[in-house]
């Protein structure tokens, strides 16, 4: 053979390993790929969410933390190989242990603010030997310096943790529906408060985001207001406890004002027609000069001039002089209920209104408010 032909077998068998080649890491990277499909048995991994917000931390605070929450959703067991945080003020912990199909774990990201005023956004990448392979979770928040005024958001002192407010109001809560807020919290003290329980009615859940505040840190606790079953329309008064370490004041009391409200929105203007409706024969009754330590009685008319029963829901008095008695809470169309309205006079003088609200299911008057008046003489 010569050299020529030699040399061209030699190319020939190159360029075929070189293409045979490109084929073979072709097909292993499409196997990669699919590599769930053909290996159902791999663990997968699923945090709750991935950001988390540290919101205003105080410079001299401490170092803050907070776990990230996960569990195995596969069919083989994960372990996490390593977690790399990108800087030093940032550092990790989780859980080291293989995790079964089902189980679940933490990733636990701690921020340490002190001197770095402003801004912060750390990334944190979870490195696993299942799906996938790595996972990016992130921490943010605000550092302020160590003479943050905190009195500007929290304005009255509980103890030793400051309060936006201990009252929360909901104004209009739909029967189908609920409204949300939040309870926030900052440590004045120089030891960390822990937040042990909190305990609310089973119609309004709480969430609280950590178990502890270091010093100088805040904390809010989200709370959701559902109407509590059966529904009591119109004002409602209820309150949380929240149980604290705070040996001044260790359990904080928030007292809760809601509005019930029924949901008319949904009807058609076919529904709207076959509902019933509220006439009252006056909205307004003067009784006139009194004598004092009397019991003069207001009386209201309701009429149901609409096509279907008019249900009364409740009758709400704004004083305890007043005491009022309804004939009847169901009124059929075309029928008359009253409504009497005692009113007990006693330390009291001159002239003077008080008021009382009537809930109904009229879609068009759901809440009507009647006054009665007196002037009371010697």
């Amino acid at each position: 053979m010569t050299f020529h032909k030699v040399l061209l077998f030699a190319l020939s068998f190159v360029t075929s390993a070189t293409s045979f080649a490109q084929k073979k890491g072709a097909q292993k990277t499409e196997v990669k790929e699919s590599f769930q499909v053909v290996n159902p048995g791999k663990g997968v991994l699923e945090f709750d969410y991935l950001r988390f917000d540290f919101g205003s931390i105080n410079e001299k605070g401490g170092r803050v933390y907070h776990d990230f929450h996960f569990i195995n959703n596969g069919q083989g067991p994960i372990t996490i190989k390593n977690v790399i945080t990108s800087c030093g003020c940032t550092h990790s912990d989780w859980t080291r242990n293989p995790i079964l199909p089902g189980d679940s774990g933490i990733v636990r990201a701690s921020f340490d603010p002190d001197g770095r005023q402003g801004k912060f956004d750390k990334n944190l990448v979870v490195e696993t030997d299942g799906s996938p392979a790595s996972i990016s979770l992130i921490i943010k928040g605000h550092v302020y310096p160590s003479r943050f005024n905190f009195t500007d958001t929290y304005k009255y002192q509980y103890g030793n943790l400051a309060v936006k407010t201990n009252s929360l109001r909901f104004d209009h809560v739909k029967t189908n529906s609920y409204d949300s807020t939040e309870i926030g919290f900052y440590n004045m003290s120089n030891k960390k408060i822990y937040v042990y329980k909190i305990v609310a009615p089973s119609n309004i859940v709480t969430i609280k985001p950590y178990d502890h505040m270091p010093p100088n840190t805040d904390m809010r606790i989200k709370v959701k207001y559902y109407p509590a079953q059966p529904f009591e329309y119109g004002p409602v008064k209820q309150e949380i406890k929240v149980y604290t370490n705070d040996d001044s004041i260790p359990v904080k009391v928030f007292y809760i004002q809601a509005n019930i409200e029924e949901d008319y929105s949904g009807l058609t203007k076919s529904e709207l027609k076959k509902s019933p409706k509220v006439k009252l024969n006056t909205n307004t009754v003067d009784l006139g000069n009194v004598s004092l330590f009397s019991t003069p009685t207001a009386k209201f008319t309701i009429t149901n001039s609409g096509k279907s029963d008019l249900v009364i829901r409740r009758v709400i008095r704004t004083c305890n002089c007043l005491s009022p008695e309804l004939s009847q809470t169901v009124i059929p169309k075309g029928k008359t209920a009253t409504l009497d309205v005692v009113y007990s006079l006693a330390n009291m003088a001159g002239p003077d209104t008080k008021t009382l609200k009537i809930i109904t299911n009229d879609p068009t008057q759901p809440e009507i408010t009647l006054s009665v008046k007196i002037n009371v003489t010697e």
